[in-house]
């Protein structure tokens, strides 16, 4: 087989196009495939990133595709052609930036009929993964895939009921990581750099950041494990006032904070494609490793996603944690077939 090459991006909305223009400026990276089903406005974005490249005196190979991801056969030819080494798939049926604002009301409504979170959306993450997934499988090649839509759900989904296991996903509970470095960097005056945190978690915990959801957390500094310094009540707390001082918004999805923080999550997944494309081992925290459920302190490499405990937490407790911690996004479990109970 050929040698894999460059790394394709496959939807360029909101959060893809962040991705794009990141990776077009990040030195070693020569060969960029994009993918969309809006061949006007995909191209338009494209040619955008190269231009923002041009100006930073960057110049990747960076080309557009017109595909449907829906497609299994068209997408598995371009995949055998292109033959890229990574892929990251935005793809999503219905983004959330065309989701209506609901009220508190509805909400609270809705979490007492069981509808809690991510699970009922599960649908319009799944389906174009799936599809990805399937094609991947039928081009033959041999890639890395990032997933970004609920890979704490949609991962381990494809490779228990379809034995298609997608590398890893991103965001999620590497979203939570930077805040907890700024809250221990500025107790113990220490620069955030200096700050390294190991976390177990599902994507519940870090969306919603209440005390009763299940985690685990190692903060080390310096070599020293400072973790006792920061108990669940004073955490979370100050985690969940720093999060909707700056990542959320209650005026909808187009609130300011709510655009802004697609370019936070954007670089949380790049951060894993690079990892992966590089090889570098470098260590990271991912959703869905491998078909796990939830989220796990990882190490990236070119052999793939490997999860990364330290030795006060086996593998099984972590993947008991983030069972637990479904049930706030009203899963109440993965069952070995794929099956998801609500």
């Amino acid at each position: 087989m050929r040698m894999s090459n460059g790394i394709m991006l496959i939807g360029i909305g909101d959060m893809g196009y962040h991705i794009l223009n990141y990776m077009a400026i990040t030195p070693g990276v020569n060969k960029i495939f994009t993918a969309d089903i809006n061949e006007q406005v995909g191209s338009m974005k494209t040619h955008h990133a190269k231009y923002v490249a041009a100006g930073l005196g960057y110049y990747p190979d960076i080309s557009f595709n017109r595909l449907d991801v829906s497609d299994v056969d068209a997408v598995a030819g371009v995949l055998k052609e292109l033959n890229p080494k990574v892929i990251c798939s935005t793809a999503i049926l219905w983004p959330s930036y065309l989701r209506p604002p609901i009220s508190e009301e509805k909400i609270k409504k809705l979490e007492s009929e069981g509808f809690k979170g991510e699970g009922p959306r599960m649908s319009t993450s799944i389906y174009c993964a799936l599809k990805l997934m399937q094609a991947v499988e039928k081009s033959g090649i041999e890639a890395h895939t990032v997933i970004a839509n609920f890979p704490d759900l949609t991962n381990p989904v494809l490779s228990r009921g379809f034995g298609l296991t997608p590398t890893c996903g991103g965001g999620n509970v590497d979203l939570v990581v930077p805040i907890i470095k700024q809250i221990v960097s500025e107790k113990l005056k220490v620069p955030m750099r200096n700050v390294k945190v190991f976390a177990v978690a599902h994507h519940a915990w870090g969306n919603k950041l209440r005390t009763e959801i299940p985690y685990w957390l190692k903060v080390i500094v310096g070599g020293d494990d400072v973790t006792s310094h920061f108990p669940t009540d004073k955490l979370v707390p100050q985690m969940k006032k720093l999060r909707l001082a700056n990542f959320s918004s209650r005026n909808g999805p187009f609130g300011e904070a709510a655009r802004y923080h697609q370019t936070y999550i954007s670089a949380s997944f790049l951060q894993n494609i690079l990892g992966l494309y590089f090889g570098t081992g470098q260590l990271s925290h991912a959703p869905g490793p491998n078909g796990l459920v939830g989220g796990y302190p990882v190490r990236l490499s070119g052999k793939g996603c490997e999860v990364y405990l330290p030795k006060e937490i086996t593998l099984d407790e972590a993947i008991k944690i983030n069972e637990a911690g479904q049930k706030f996004d009203g899963i109440d479990q993965v069952e070995r077939n794929g099956t998801i109970v609500m």
